[in-house]
């Protein structure tokens, strides 16, 4: 009978040699993965430690070692090794660092805490789903999302290294979505909030005054186009035109950072299929020349940089926001406008609602570069509080009066 030929990573039959001065040597033949044979040969001071030698040569050649991960492996083993995979493809440019980063923190300050030292082997669909529920009691909903995320990733890696046979978080039960906010602003508000801004801090005799006037015009660019706030202090002057009639601005990057690159923009929006270039209404023309003004020289230069042309940062722009809300918290509540709500995303949702309302739902979502009409719908839009009155005569008329 004729004998089982050897595998990739297999070794064949090994034969053991006592050397000079009490050494061995194990030798026995291997294939690679393309299915050449190879010879091998391990020399150590002891059988066993010949055999050993001669097994890990024998992995080298197969991609049998590459299969770190095993039933008996923990979550945090499991997510260490998930992550280098990440972090490879972050370097390679098919994952952006920021995004690295979102899963490490995830990992390490929620899953590693949490669920750790389980081994794949416990995963089970209930137990996964007390893990999540866990962190959904002790954190919050953002937070259980995120680890319900981060987790399924994991398995999802552990299910391709054969570690597990299945992925236990896709039968996981649904999380609830976060609250929907519903605050926009009105043109009374907004002509309020701009005159509160031009007087802020004015007579501060304690150090420079803040940069009212990037408040301004960041609110001005992003309630006429709908911009994110990092699209929005990402323009540069080779991205707008006013020239055009009407004023037209190309909405084709975004301000990132991360710890590996810093502060850098990005040649692309959120998304790179949402490039896209809008026609500026009035407020927004004016707050785009006013920066033209005051930006430096060069089609490269930004709208909305540092006195030494850099990128400004998001949170940066975000924390001189939220230093504005904080010292006129009273007279924002007198316009109607609630603080707690006020940031820079109040500004896409205002858009966003009054677009739709004006125009429908389709141009409101093709405004803003979504995809698909019911992140709008879902996200951004305000439904109106009041039905139209036409079902009025509708009603009347089909089933009297």
């Amino acid at each position: 009978m004729a004998r089982a030929p050897i595998r990739a990573g297999e070794l064949g039959t090994v034969q053991i040699t006592r050397l000079a001065r009490g050494r061995y040597r194990a030798r026995a033949r291997t294939r690679d993965d393309a299915g050449t044979l190879h010879q091998i040969v391990a020399v150590a001071a002891t059988e066993e430690s010949a055999r050993l030698a001669l097994k890990r040569k024998a992995e080298l050649l197969s991609s049998t070692l590459l299969a770190g991960l095993t039933p008996d492996s923990t979550i945090a083993e499991a997510a260490a090794a998930w992550l280098q995979q990440i972090h490879a493809r972050a370097i390679a440019g098919s994952l952006s660092f920021s995004t690295y980063e979102s899963y490490e923190t995830t990992a390490r300050c929620l899953l590693v805490p949490q669920c750790g030292g389980i081994t794949l082997g416990a995963l089970t669909v209930g137990r996964c789903d007390r893990i999540i529920q866990a962190v959904l009691l002790g954190r919050s909903v953002s937070a259980a999302r995120r680890a319900r995320a981060v987790l399924g990733l994991i398995c999802g890696y552990a299910v391709r290294d054969d570690a597990i046979p299945f992925n236990p978080v896709r039968d996981v039960q649904r999380l609830p979505l976060p609250e929907k906010k519903t605050s926009i602003l009105t043109p009374a508000q907004i002509a309020g909030i701009r005159e509160l801004m031009t007087h802020w801090r004015e007579d501060r005799h304690d150090g420079p005054r803040p940069d009212y006037r990037a408040l301004i015009d960041g609110m001005d660019i992003m309630l006429g186009t709908s911009a994110r706030v990092g699209e929005c202090i990402g323009l540069r002057r080779c991205d707008v035109d006013i020239t055009t009639a009407p004023p037209t601005m190309l909405i084709d990057g975004t301000i990132i950072q991360n710890k590996e690159q810093g502060i850098t923009r990005k040649n692309a929006p959120k998304r790179t299929r949402q490039r896209r270039r809008v026609a500026l209404p009035g407020l927004a023309a004016d707050a785009v020349r006013r920066r033209l003004a005051l930006a430096p020289r060069g089609k490269e230069a930004l709208l909305f940089g540092t006195k030494h042309g850099t990128p400004i940062s998001v949170s940066n722009y975000e924390r001189l926001l939220r230093s504005f809300v904080d010292d006129n918290r009273d007279a924002l509540i007198g316009l109607g406008v609630d603080p707690d709500e006020y940031s820079t995303h109040i500004y896409r949702r205002t858009t966003a609602t009054l677009v739709e309302r004006a125009a429908g739902l389709t141009l409101a979502s093709r405004l803003l570069g979504h995809a698909n009409e019911q992140i709008t719908r879902a996200s951004y839009v305000v439904s109106a509080e009041e039905v139209d009155p036409i079902t009025v005569d509708i009603l009347d008329e089909l089933l009297g009066s």
